[in-house]
Parts: C-alpha cells; sequence; structure tokens
C-alpha cells in the first residue's frame, strides 16, 4: 500500500466530489486526532488518552484527511506476532459517509502488509460493527500475556479479531469486510456488488440493467443516474459534473450498501 492513499468520494443528496486521503499521521495531527476522540470517550466508546499519547505514539496512528480536516484515526499497537487496531474515531461531520470501513479496511492492509496474518480490536459498544466486517470474539486468555496485563475488567470490552486483507487501497477490499448490496429501485432488482467489476456500469449491464452510456471514462455524463441512498467512490476523477443527487455510473464503485435510481 502507498504511503498515501486517495479516493474521490460521493454520497446520497449532494453532487460535491469529496476528495478523502489515507495516510499516515504527523506530529501536526495530534491535537487534532486527540480533539477528533473526545466525543468517543464521553460516550464511553473509547478509552481516553490524553493529548501526550497521541504524541508520543504518533507513528503509529493513521488518519484520514478531507479538505486539511482530520476526518478520521486509528493507532496500531504491536505484541509480536499479533497486532492491535484501537481508537478508531471518525468526526460527526463525517459519519455516514462509509469513512469508518474505509478507515478499517486500509488499516488491515497496512497490517497485512508488515506481515500479521491477523488483527486485533477491542470494543465495548461497537461489538456488532466490528462483527459485520468479519471480526469474530476471541477468547481472551489466548492474547500475550503483555495484552492481557492492559485489560481492565471494569470497562467490560470484548476482545475481537480477524484476517488481515491485501488490496491496492481501502475502497478496493471494503467489499471483503462486509457484503455491499446494489438495489436498482425501477428495476425492482437487489443484488450482492461484485468487487471483481471495475464499476457499476458494467455491474449493471451483465446482470440486465439497461443504461445509456458512451464514454465508460467519466466524461461524458451519460450514464449519470440518481443516487438514492448510500456513498460511492470514483475511480477517476470526473470530467463533467453530474447533476446534484446523481453519480457518473462508468467510474463509481460502491463503499456503502447502493440505492439506484434505474
Amino acid at each position: 500500500m502507498k504511503e498515501r492513499v486517495d479516493v474521490i468520494l460521493t454520497r446520497t443528496g449532494g453532487g460535491e466530489i469529496i476528495d478523502a486521503t489515507f495516510r499516515r499521521a504527523r506530529s501536526s495531527d495530534v491535537g487534532a486526532m486527540h480533539e477528533l476522540s473526545k466525543p468517543f470517550v464521553a460516550a464511553g466508546q473509547l478509552i481516553e488518552r490524553d493529548i501526550e499519547l497521541f504524541d508520543a505514539s504518533v507513528e503509529d496512528f493513521h488518519v484520514v484527511e478531507i479538505d486539511h480536516e482530520i476526518a478520521g484515526c486509528a493507532g496500531i499497537r504491536r505484541f509480536g506476532g499479533l497486532a492491535e487496531i484501537f481508537n478508531v474515531a471518525v468526526g460527526e461531520r463525517w459519519q455516514g459517509l462509509g469513512l469508518g470501513r474505509f478507515l478499517l479496511a486500509s488499516m488491515l492492509i497496512v497490517l497485512a502488509e508488515e506481515g500479521f496474518s491477523d488483527a486485533l480490536v477491542f470494543t465495548r459498544t461497537t461489538r456488532d460493527w466490528f462483527a459485520r466486517h468479519g471480526f469474530a470474539v476471541l477468547d481472551a486468555s489466548a492474547l500475550p500475556a503483555e495484552r492481557i496485563a492492559m485489560i481492565d475488567p471494569e470497562r467490560e470490552s470484548v476482545p475481537m479479531t480477524r484476517p488481515t486483507v491485501r488490496g491496492e487501497d481501502g475502497v478496493d477490499v471494503v467489499p471483503q469486510l462486509a457484503g455491499l448490496r446494489v438495489k436498482f429501485a425501477a428495476s425492482g432488482v437487489e443484488l450482492d456488488w461484485d468487487g471483481r467489476i471495475d464499476s457499476l456500469l458494467p455491474f449493471a449491464e451483465k446482470n440486465g440493467i439497461e443504461v445509456d452510456s458512451l464514454c465508460w471514462g467519466g466524461v461524458c455524463g451519460t450514464c449519470s443516474t440518481k443516487l438514492t441512498c448510500g456513498t460511492v467512490s470514483y475511480h477517476l476523477q470526473p470530467e463533467v459534473t453530474p447533476p446534484n443527487g446523481e453519480v457518473l455510473l462508468c467510474i463509481a464503485r460502491p463503499v456503502t450498501d447502493l440505492v439506484l435510481d434505474l
């Protein structure tokens, strides 16, 4: 995985293009990561960590940056042959965009490239979310003694694990974490997304959904279609801006479940 991964996103109801970057955290991100985590600490979802901890371990963090804003962050702890993803947080402004699963998928790629076969998380309130992304509960007694010593029984956090994944970027491997569904509302067809297909246009045509198209490269706008629900990523920068609420199927892939007006 590259040191920096850029993805282009657009979501329901907005015609705006969102440029998101997954990268390793820098010292200048410390304050933003600390602030980003505070609401999750207040809700009991994350352990409180002072800003000095973020500063001391900044090299173990990665962030998602949008418009010079830290939109998400997560850290990695390493215990010999075991790696733990911790402090997974996405800012309220960016929730519902699919950034959490993009961030998680990207962290799993990082760990795979470091040679880890499995990833660990501890969770108290987001067990169902991690389970939807392939994590299964682990008996804490199987953990390294160093990690067992860190457990606070009063938090009642549950250890969960899943295999790491390999891929070019987080969007590429999201379908491996959680099966995505694409619904063509006008046609009354709902299908599992096939991550081997480049974009929604050939996926639709393969499944008998007729779509007007010409360029297949985000240039002409002929395949522009209303996105009723969900988030997509573009694998190319669009050369034409579709009407608000619409997406270019020829260069779009799902990041979340989708509903398209086709």
